[in-house]
């Protein structure tokens, strides 16, 4: 065992590393709907009325017990988490009367105890570099039949199914068109006139004036598909085809800025201003957005409110652009939405269009989280209060969305698909191992060393990244999304082109940080 994976292991079962516990100073108990736990969990059971004391027992894979007493219902399972194997596992808690005889069954819980980082030699090394890695995986963008097609076409490949959602996978490809010009220059031309086109298109679908959702890209558009082909793919859009989800139109309203800043044609910019005087208009008194609109009305359909850092950074660059304070009070309203709303709670719900809104702690996930540490990371460095804070979040995605061995495997009696690992996990809703949510927790752990300079997290990352780097085709470039099935096989399978850009950007600046230190 490494120095890393002793010092990973000594967290592990340390009760000062139960990510946010609940109870304390009023906190809730934020992991209701867990099912997996890395590090000791806190757990809240009722008291019970004559209780003078809890019996905690486990019984893990093997059919072995562990057991304590504990004085409160909502006790930490530190002091037997580390005689538990890793796997399956029901905790069983019991109020005791004065003579230790069971009065009650408080609860019943059953949980995955998932393995602690085991060090980065663990595992095969990395099959390429990094930055080889990036290059490959926007080169295969922009050679993708799906993304020729609109330099060829101007409209969307009516049978690439995630073209249905326009506002985030059309927007995607304009941002990774920009980027790639710069890369290969020999075909910037291409890649720029291909990013015009997608975005006139973006353009040309968006409602104006007049309509309740004046300005604003559609979050769904069958407009132009081969609707069969989409609804094998992507059943879920078409129950949605006449909503909005509000966290969508500010990923076009970036990618228009950043075409804007590569062409300097002014519709571009126009275009993310209109949008941004839209979510001036109707911003609520919290600093967010109800979560999904109706079409018809502009009404909202569900009392869940918008949790997406792209605001914060959106409005930024927008105030940084232009000056106008209205941009920047904006920007400052949803980080501090997000404070109140997320870090009291750890309410990380995630909000995804392909999968229904949801009640409180039901689907959690990493996203908004991780970027929350990336902007104290650059911004609160100094600040030690803010450290803590993100410490903290770093322990609940590695918790909740990080498995360093094997994939819970629930059902012994259901066919089993390997699951590849180690990876990030996406939302408790589509609890997969996906390309995307690895990169994104590899960029969080290369943040987190940024910050603290502890080498321990940036292992952790490199990890990661050479997980990528082995995941991905070595011919071609693909980033398969979802890393389930016999190597991955599959390739296209549920296919998500804004997940393999995504891993294509992280990847990339992982490449400008290890080559900046010389780390191999």
């Amino acid at each position: 065992m490494d120095q890393y994976a002793e010092q990973a292991l000594l967290e592990y079962n340390s009760e000062e590393c139960t990510p946010h516990p609940g109870g304390v100073d009023g906190r809730a108990y934020w992991n209701i709907c867990s099912s997996q736990f890395m590090f000791a969990p806190k757990f809240y059971f009722p008291k019970l009325p004559k209780a003078r004391q809890f019996r905690y027992t486990v019984k893990d894979k093997n059919d072995v017990s562990h057991s304590f007493i504990s004085e409160t219902s909502e006790s930490t399972l530190a002091p037997i988490w580390g005689e538990i194997p890793e796997g399956l596992a029901t905790l069983t808690v019991e109020a005791l009367d004065w003579d230790n005889n069971v009065l009650h069954i408080a609860g019943v819980r059953p949980f995955y105890k998932c393995a602690p980082f085991p060090g980065r030699n663990a595992y095969p090394p990395k099959a390429r570099s990094y930055r080889e890695c990036a290059l490959m995986a926007l080169r295969y963008v922009y050679q993708d039949h799906a993304v020729r097609y609109w330099l060829e076409n101007g409209i969307p490949e009516p049978d690439y199914a995630h073209n249905v959602y326009p506002a985030k996978t059309i927007s995607s490809i304009i941002g990774a068109m920009i980027a790639y010009a710069s890369l290969e220059p020999e075909n910037a031309e291409n890649a720029i006139l291909l990013a015009r086109r997608a975005a006139d298109y973006l353009l040309s679908i968006t409602p104006g004036e007049g309509d309740p959702l004046a300005y604003l890209p559609p979050t769904y558009s069958f407009q132009g598909l081969n609707v069969e082909s989409v609804n094998k793919v992507a059943p879920a859009a078409w129950d949605c085809r006449e909503t909005t989800m509000m966290v969508y139109p500010v990923f076009a309203a970036m990618a228009f800025l950043d075409l804007f800043e590569a062409t300097n044609d002014q519709k571009y910019f126009d275009a993310a201003i209109h949008i941004a005087e839209h979510y001036k208009k109707t911003v609520l008194p919290c600093g967010s957005w109800y979560l999904l609109i109706d079409c018809n009305t502009g009404k909202p359909l569900t009392n869940n409110i918008c949790i997406e850092f792209r605001f914060v950074e959106f409005f930024r660059k927008l105030y940084q652009m232009t000056n106008n304070e209205c941009w920047h009070e904006l920007e400052v309203a949803h980080y501090n939405y997000i404070c109140e709303a997320c870090l009291k709670t750890y309410k990380w719900e995630g909000q995804f269009e392909d999968v229904k809104v949801s009640g409180n702690y039901r689907n959690l996930t990493h996203f908004a989280a991780n970027k929350l540490i990336g902007y104290i990371t650059d911004r609160f460095s100094d600040d030690e209060k803010m450290i803590d804070v993100a410490v903290d979040l770093m322990r609940f995605i590695e918790d909740q969305f990080v498995l360093w061995g094997e994939y819970p495997h629930w059902d012994p009696n259901a066919k089993y698909e390997p699951h590849h690992t180690p990876a990030g996990l996406e939302q408790y809703f589509c609890y997969s191992p996906i390309d995307s949510s690895t990169t994104t927790i590899m960029t969080g752990f290369t943040n987190m060393y940024r910050l603290t300079k502890k080498r321990l997290y940036l292992e952790k990352a490199l990890t990661l990244a050479d997980t990528v780097t082995r995941r991905q085709d070595p011919e071609t470039g693909l980033s398969p999304t979802f890393w389930v099935g016999e190597n991955c096989a599959e390739g296209r399978r549920n296919y998500w082109i804004n997940c393999q850009i995504h891993v294509a950007f992280s990847m990339m600046k992982m490449a400008e940080l290890t080559e900046a230190e010389g780390i191999e």
